[in-house]
């Protein structure tokens, strides 16, 4: 397989993944990128494995010989296990302004990459952009619940509720990690939460109209294990809801302060009522344990 380079476009697209039994769907998900009209200028794999899977992990990849590796690096996750820094590693690696997430269990539209990249060329106030997602879980198509659709705009105060911004979905510049900080490497899940509330605090995003009366990302689900599933996410999500307490309060509309103590108040109850019921892991702790002193510092009056 060849392209010319007249087709490649300044993107980075980066894709993680975490278990060489994950490789058909990892393999599926290279291809939905070299698929597209226009192509990225180079894709990053991230596997964040142990070591002596590494290279295992790698060589069957090479295995795939309809794929084109001429543009793809493939790293080990050498920073924090988990997405967020994963994600930090290849945002490093990153050679060009443009970066494109897609999760291994994830694909894109043929069309994506060159929509979103026209889209964002005739905006250049735009820092993102992103899609509508189409969900497919155990071989059926699935509408996406009302609630989790995806917005548009600044839209701080839903964006607290949701998680309302895909990974597999975004176009941002690269410049924004300078500015407002990377994922957050404590966050063993909700580190997409995290960030999406840090940069609607800062930016608008935009989202481009679907492709052929098509979603541009297909979000797949089955019997492997997602970080969206993870136990007690509650408590990373109201770890992230204090942070911007803490250092962004005094930037939001009246509304947004309203909805962003309301939200902390109704998951620090859960969190509270989880922490009865179930022995929180070691790094969920961790967090709780700071969410206790943050919330004694801070705004102490939620505590009882």
């Amino acid at each position: 397989m060849s392209f010319s380079f007249e087709q490649r476009i300044p993107v980075s697209a980066i894709v993680i993944d975490h278990h060489i039994e994950r490789i058909s769907l990892l393999i599926d998900a290279i291809y939905s990128i070299q698929k597209n009209s226009f192509l990225p200028s180079e894709i990053i794999i991230i596997l964040d494995v142990p070591e002596e899977e590494f290279f295992s992990y790698r060589n069957l990849i090479y295995r795939y010989k309809f794929l084109d590796f001429s543009y793809v690096r493939i790293y080990r996750n050498t920073r924090t296990k988990g997405p967020a820094g994963a994600r930090n590693l290849a945002i490093e690696q990153s050679q060009y302004e443009w970066l494109a997430f897609l999760d291994s269990d994830d694909l894109w539209h043929k069309e994506k990459l060159y929509y979103q990249w026209k889209f964002l060329s005739k905006r250049p106030f735009l820092k993102a952009c992103h899609t509508k997602e189409q969900w497919y879980k155990n071989q059926k198509f699935n509408p996406t619940p009302k609630r989790l659709e995806p917005g548009t705009g600044k839209f701080l105060v839903e964006a607290f509720r949701h998680c309302l911004i895909s990974m597999s979905s975004i176009m941002i510049h690269k410049s924004v990690f300078e500015e407002i900080g990377y994922f957050d490497e404590e966050l063993i899940a909700a580190e997409d939460y995290d960030f999406w509330i840090r940069y609607l605090v800062h930016y608008p995003i935009a989202i481009i109209p679907n492709i052929h009366r098509r979603s541009p990302t297909l979000k797949r689900s089955g019997g492997w294990a997602q970080t969206s599933q993870t136990k007690n996410i509650d408590v990373f999500r109201l770890y992230s809801l204090l942070k911007v307490y803490e250092h962004y309060f005094e930037k939001l509309d009246p509304w947004e302060k309203e909805e962003l103590l309301k939200q902390i108040q109704y998951r620090y109850r859960i969190v509270q009522t989880q922490r009865q019921k179930y022995e929180f892991s070691e790094k969920t702790n961790k967090i709780y344990t700071k969410i206790q002193e943050k919330i004694s510092r801070l705004m102490p009056m939620f505590v009882g």
